[in-house]
């Protein structure tokens, strides 16, 4: 099964509504697709997304760098071709923009070796549970109180169990009030997640996460900067809630980091950031070897595969509007209903473009964007 021919391209997907974080103002989304066909005609599907940046060069670093370092190789050596991309890349970073690049040929090669075992991903890669739960999840910090308990609402109704809130506004008091509102909404058997996206600092992330005790958190997210690994342990010993962190992590080298020096209680590797399946695998495995959970950052359409692979997965984060398939570019995924994912047996990851539809968004690296810095000085 060797490699014939690698494509890449990016496309830049406009959000319904900008999401409004503790940090960052998105109005897009910016998808990087590849196409991996063997001298057989079999073609693996990857890709990678970035929330407003970077697309383009994901795509050049893809095309001009690391496809010819693939052609004529076996697509079923995983391993080997992973740390031929990643070391190859080093030198330029070993996370960031390489490992979304690696990501993105990473997943079509998993995608290609699943389809020629004739298996779906998820059991390919371990078979611990076709059925995985969601949790609800939205950007919804510049929400007033009554809209978002109004999305909570819906998302009751829609039969989820776990919610998470974004919380970091300038105004702590006028935050924790809306968290309590969110709980008495759902009631004390619920879980109620909390993520500050990296607003604080320690002292202020310990005082803070003191005063959410009360409420019962399931976990706080990102409470500081990822690059702060001590300020994690720092608050891990101080609070009572557990700290969740990894969507800003790069490679396990990272994530090692922080379970050595006992910074986190739930890991979340995102898939594209840290470089693919191949080394999302190892960071679970690692996290397994910690006893800690996974919980994945958004891809819900690969993260329902990953969870369903490992025993120590946790649940897979339903990010409103921020799925492939709300931006009508899909003509098949996995769906959420009532809470949980059910897999199915299609072999691959099943993801399937609509050509049509994803061409409308298609990037020129010749012609400048039109854009401003999406960090923003709070709410």
């Amino acid at each position: 099964m060797k490699i014939a021919s690698v494509s890449c391209q990016a496309y830049r997907l406009p959000l319904k509504e900008p999401w409004i974080s503790a940090k960052y103002r998105i109005t897009h989304h910016e998808l990087v697709r590849t196409i991996i066909t063997t001298d057989g005609g079999q073609e693996g599907v990857g890709w990678c997304t970035t929330i407003g940046v970077g697309g383009l060069s994901v795509a050049s670093l893809v095309n001009a760098y690391l496809a010819p370092l693939l052609i004529g190789e076996d697509a079923r050596n995983n391993e080997r071709l992973w740390e031929r991309l990643w070391q190859d890349l080093h030198f330029a970073g070993p996370s960031g923009i390489s490992t979304l690049a690696i990501g993105a040929l990473d997943i079509g090669l998993w995608d290609l070796r699943a389809k020629h075992a004739h298996m779906p991903l998820w059991q390919l890669l371990g078979g611990a549970r076709r059925s995985v739960p969601v949790f609800a999840s939205a950007v919804n910090l510049h929400l007033s109180q009554a809209a978002l308990l109004e999305q909570v609402e819906r998302q009751l109704a829609e039969g989820y169990e776990v919610f998470k809130l974004k919380i970091g506004r300038s105004d702590f008091e006028g935050d924790l009030a809306r968290v309590r509102a969110v709980r008495n909404l759902i009631g004390p058997s619920r879980t109620l997640l909390l993520d500050s996206n990296q607003r604080w600092r320690s002292g202020d992330a310990v005082r803070f996460c003191q005063a959410l005790q009360s409420v019962g958190a399931g976990w706080i997210e990102e409470p500081m900067l990822s690059d702060d690994v001590g300020g994690h342990a720092h608050l891990r010993r101080s609070v009572g809630i557990p700290v969740a962190v990894g969507e800003q992590l790069g490679n396990r080298f990272d994530f090692w980091n922080y379970v050595r020096q006992d910074a986190a209680d739930i890991l979340q590797p995102n898939v594209w950031k840290v470089g693919g399946i191949t080394e999302w695998m190892k960071i679970a495995n690692l996290a397994h070897a910690a006893n800690l959970l996974i919980a994945p950052h958004n891809a819900l359409e690969l993260s329902a595969h990953l969870v369903g692979a490992i025993p120590n997965g946790y649940m897979v984060e339903n990010i409103e509007g921020g799925n492939l398939a709300d931006f009508g570019i899909l003509q098949d995924a996995p769906t959420a209903i009532g809470g949980r994912i059910d897999l199915d047996d299609e072999v691959g990851h099943g993801v399937v473009f609509d050509e049509g539809a994803l061409a409308e968004y298609e990037m020129s690296g010749n012609v400048p964007l039109e854009r401003q810095s999406s960090v923003h000085e709070g709410i």
